[in-house]
């Protein structure tokens, strides 16, 4: 067994009634790195590149990439291994530099330079190169990862980029995919964005502007050489009786997980990597069964992951959860006010995200309501500019019935951040 990660488990009381009906229980599971984030070396990294180079990229935006491209290479070493794939509407994509050792950066700078726009937008084309060059160099002592860039709405396959997302998961190959560009002429689609990271176990963000290209390459960058260990997959195993309502990632950021049903009373949830630094938390909602009197073991958490460059692979920690359940509710446990703290921003990024997938699928009248009520709770949590962004868009929203496409893809992905900072 490895020592790189230990798990803690705080339940949002440590004592609950004992109840002669069900009740709602919420547990932060953290998922920790033992060494501390500046011991951290860079881990050697498998790494492709997919970009897009439809006709919407002329100009400043493929000059952004290409440069970015470029310090991605200069950035690498010989251990590491880099494809980078090119895609616009046809099929299939281009393969501008195959999978390999970084031997030669300058012909990989040289080739990324000749990259000329063309053509509309065809993700799954790319996606679909990216990963078989992925699959070529693909090794546990390795941090595999896509890097997927794209200023424009993909034609008439999106449902096979979802699928393709699946696929890395099953490899264990997050995509970490960049929006370029805001509004109409950048009309990539948010919510298909962070479905490709959500399912593939990365992340997502916009790049407002050209010039932010560097920089998001540059930390995605960071964060994927970091990487203290990969291909994590967390078993919960309950009790008979105990459901879950939901599983959510709140550190680094707030996102939904997919959570699937094993034997008996397991859920298993893939995590991706594990970051430098706070690693991951998780949030899962519970609904416990009646209990009497008495401390019960209510869930068993173990994760199972790799540790690149090390020779370790299906390394394992857990932790166990036990309550105490008492007949005198007075005797109950203060709430733990930081847990609180973190299921009030994961509500209000819930009502925001679901506001803004109803209004795209045309009910402005319920996605007004929820992001009124978003607001409220970002008011109450003291996120005054992010309330005020959502009252103009639940505003806009009762006026005109649709939100403004860049004020979409902002907000989609504001309240993703609401517990970046320590709380």
């Amino acid at each position: 067994m490895s020592e790189e990660l230990s798990l803690v488990a705080t339940p949002h009381r440590t004592i609950l009634p004992a109840l002669p009906t069900p009740q709602q229980a919420y547990v932060l599971i953290e998922v920790l790195p033992w060494v501390p984030a500046p011991m951290v070396e860079d881990r050697p990294v498998n790494l492709c590149l997919v970009l897009d180079r439809s006709g919407s990229m002329a100009g400043a935006k493929l000059r952004a990439m290409k440069t970015a491209a470029k310090q991605v290479v200069d950035r690498l070493g010989s251990l590491d291994r880099l494809a980078v794939v090119v895609f616009d509407d046809t099929s299939p994509a281009d393969l501008v530099i195959p999978g390999g050792p970084m031997l030669d950066q300058e012909e990989a700078r040289r080739k990324i330079e000749a990259i000329e726009e063309r053509g509309g937008t065809h993700m799954a084309t790319g996606m679909r190169l990216g990963l078989e060059e992925l699959l070529r160099s693909h090794h546990p002592q390795l941090v595999s990862a896509m890097l997927l860039l794209t200023d424009g709405q993909t034609w008439e396959d999106a449902e096979d980029c979802r699928a393709l997302a699946q696929e890395c998961q099953t490899a264990g190959i997050p995509i970490h995919v960049l929006g370029l560009g805001v509004g109409e002429e950048s009309n990539w689609d948010p919510k298909l964005l962070e479905d490709l990271a959500q399912l593939s176990g990365g992340e997502w963000m916009p790049v407002e502007a050209p010039e932010g290209v560097s920089s998001a390459f540059e930390s995605t960058l960071y964060a994927i050489k970091g990487a203290v260990a990969t291909h994590a997959q967390m078993t919960m195993r309950f009790v008979p009786g105990v459901t879950t309502r939901a599983v959510w990632r709140v550190t680094p950021l707030i996102s939904r997980l997919d959570a699937h049903s094993g034997a008996m009373n397991d859920i298993q949830v893939f995590l991706g990597d594990i970051p430098h630094g706070k690693g991951q938390a998780i949030l899962v909602d519970l609904v416990l069964p009646s209990r009497a009197v008495g401390a019960y073991r209510l869930m068993q958490t173990d994760v199972v992951y790799n540790i690149p460059g090390s020779g370790l692979t299906d390394q394992r920690t857990a932790v166990d959860l036990v309550l105490n359940f008492v007949d005198d509710t007075t005797q109950g446990s203060q709430l733990n006010e930081r847990l609180m703290n973190l299921i009030e921003r994961v509500i209000a990024h819930k009502l925001q995200t679901q506001a803004l997938d109803e209004a795209a699928a045309g009910d402005a009248a319920r996605a007004t309501q929820r992001l009124r009520s978003a607001a409220t709770r970002l008011l109450e949590l003291g996120e005054l500019d992010l309330a005020q962004q959502t009252r103009q868009g639940a505003d806009q929203l009762e006026q005109s019935g649709q939100i403004d496409l860049a004020a979409s893809q902002k907000m989609r992905y504001a309240t993703k951040r609401l517990t970046e900072t320590d709380i």
